[in-house]
């Protein structure tokens, strides 16, 4: 059975932060746009956004929506599922 998705955020954050990016976690509330990815990662000045997935799981239709919105504004997105996908994603990001 896959990890409950915190567990992989966990480790997604984890990864940035040894990789030197500021990293957190985006908590839905009556404020964020629905769909908003789960992590934010900044390093040297530059964003990227995770939408973390259990392994099996896709993202929803806001979700591919959001992380449109958010390349379109000149941001690198992924959906990952583990933190090694995390991990290839920042580097390749660097």
């Amino acid at each position: 059975m896959p990890p409950p998705e915190r567990t992989i955020v966990a480790k997604v954050i984890a990864v940035a932060k040894s990789l030197g990016y500021w990293a957190t976690k985006i908590h839905g509330n009556a404020y964020t746009l629905a769909g908003t990815p789960d992590v934010l990662a900044i390093r040297d000045g530059k964003a990227v956004w995770m939408e973390v997935k259990r392994p099996g799981e896709s993202p929803t239709r806001i979700q591919l929506h959001r992380l449109r919105e958010l390349e379109q504004a000149g941001c690198r997105v992924a959906v990952v599922f583990s933190a090694s996908d995390a991990r290839k994603f920042l580097e390749a990001s660097a």
